[in-house]
This record gives structure tokens, sequence and C-alpha cells, in this order.
């Protein structure tokens, strides 16, 4: 069945790339309706002349609204908070190319679950430098999911993510983006904490890698966890568990619900590293791998988590 798919673009000063992002969109093999919604954040380049002539060449598909410049949490928090009456909606960033199946993969995967929850699927993304040749690939699904797991690791790239009208109502909820350090972490949690997360291992994105997003992705074992650690001691973790703190704040009886409260606040709020580590070893907190857990634990232990 034929479904209405809103896709949501942030961009700013994207004006190297912006045009190979449109394009991918626009030609999705589907028979899905999609639709790109674009809020520029305030470019200073040619961006929004770029996408201007998109829109006059594709009304019905393409809108643009130009914003003053937020920072890009808050600029998708408000394209999340004007987006409706659409069946699905994908997140994309400017400067990546989709592949043509990418939409049609995460709306066969989406259909065969309960609508009536709250759904967010993602996926792993091909890693590529400007010649859009893979040399690896994002983060794969190596254990289930947990509240206990999401909460301090961003599983979910938000390039790849697609979801529910259920999932953005909860979306839709007055927070403060100064408090969120990472959007696609904060959908992550969302979904984890009242829905389901449908994670494909298989990749439908040329996710660009540039000097101020590479993620440590695609460089062995080793170097994933030492780009992981220094990523910590330079506040990357701490900004984490402030967005933690934050969230849990938030969803409160939610949490209480799940029975998980007690052991995620007495975690992210310890004022004690060695107590914090105890927590985390003791209630199973977790990443990915054993070797991503151990530098979590390390982390913990020298104040940088």
């Amino acid at each position: 069945m034929k479904k209405k798919i809103l896709v949501l673009m942030s961009t700013y000063n994207g004006e190297k790339y912006i045009s190979q992002q449109i394009d991918s969109i626009l030609n999705q093999d589907c028979e899905h309706e999609i639709k790109l919604r674009i809020r520029d954040d305030g470019s200073s380049d040619n961006t929004v002349n770029i996408i201007k002539n998109y829109v006059e060449k594709y009304p019905d598909r393409i809108e643009l609204k130009k914003g003053k410049n937020l920072g890009s949490n808050a600029s998708f928090f408000n394209l999340l908070h004007e987006a409706c009456d659409f069946d699905y909606y994908s997140i994309s960033d400017q400067d990546d190319v989709w592949l043509p199946n990418k939409i049609k993969v995460a709306i066969e995967w989406l259909e065969k679950e309960n609508q009536e929850i709250p759904l967010l699927y993602a996926s792993t993304s091909f890693l590529v430098h400007d010649d859009l040749k893979p040399y690896g690939t994002t983060r794969k699904k190596i254990r289930e999911f947990s509240i206990f797991n999401t909460i301090i690791q961003n599983i979910c790239p938000g390039h790849s993510q697609v979801f529910n009208n259920k999932l953005l109502s909860l979306l839709k909820k007055d927070i403060d983006t100064k408090f969120v350090y990472v959007y696609d972490s904060w959908i992550t949690n969302m979904a984890m904490l009242y829905g389901k997360i449908n994670f494909n291992n298989e990749s439908y994105t040329y996710y660009r890698q540039h000097n101020q997003n590479v993620l440590g992705y695609g460089k062995g074992i080793l170097g994933r966890l030492a780009i992981s650690f220094n990523h910590s001691k330079t506040g990357d973790g701490l900004r984490y568990r402030n967005q933690a703190k934050y969230f849990i704040s938030l969803n409160k009886s939610q949490l209480i619900n799940n029975g998980v409260y007690n052991q995620i606040y007495s975690f992210v709020c310890a004022k004690s590293n060695m107590l914090r580590l105890k927590i985390a070893l003791k209630n199973c907190f977790y990443r990915q791998s054993k070797l991503e857990s151990f530098a979590m634990y390390l982390g913990i232990m020298f104040g940088y988590l």
C-alpha cells in the first residue's frame, strides 16, 4: 500500500553536497509518496539558492523554510514540532547520499509492526569520503537493545531514522534543547522507553565523514576504542550524562512503570565515580561490544563519563 513519507532535513552552509543528497531523495525507487521539508538554519553560502531552484522545479515535493541559526538539535526539533499528516517521517543529513531502496526497505520493516505503539527504524550506513567509495560501516547491532544501552550509547544514527506518528507525537513534547546533546540519541531513547526499535545491520546510506564528524568508525577495534575514549576525555561522555539526567527528569513516570528508574537515576546522578562504576556493573549498563563496555567502565572510573 502506498504510504506518505515526510523527509526532514536541516541545512547549514551545505552548498558543496546538498544537490547530491536532494537528488538521491527524489530518486528513491519505491511506490511511496515522498516529500522533502527543509529548514535552513541561517546559511551564509549558496545553500538556500540551490534549494530554491529545486523548489521551483519540484514545488509539490520540496518545501523550504528559512530560519535563524539555532544549531542542529534545535533546528531538527523545530522540524519535528511542525511535522504532521504523513504516515512516516525520515531524518536526513545535508551531505549524505541515499541508496535507491533506502525508504522502501525502512517502510517494509515498519509495516510489519503494530502501528499503535511508537516505532523507530534505523540501520547501519556505509562510511565514505568525498569519492563515495565505502571503507566501512557505522556500528552494527551486536547485542539486544535496552534502555541500559541506549541511555549511554548513541546507537541509531539520525540520518538512518524513520518513525511513525506514535513516536512523532512523543517527540513533540516541549523540551529545552539546550539540555539535548544529540537529537538522534533523544529520539532513540524515546522509542526504546515507550515503543520498539527495529535495527537493520544492512546499509542504505553513503554517510560522509568529515573532520568535524569522524566518530572512529572503520578504524578497527582499537582505533574505535581510542577515539571513543578520547571523546570521553574531551567532555563527550559528560554531555551524554547531562542529557540523560534531563531525559529521566522528563520521563520519570514511564521509567518507573518500566521498572528501571531507580537503577538509571542512581547511575546517572551518583556523585562518586567509583559508586557509578559499581552501579554500572551491578545493573548491567552496557555498550554494544564488550570492548566498548570495558572502555566505558574505564571512562567512568577516570571521571570522563
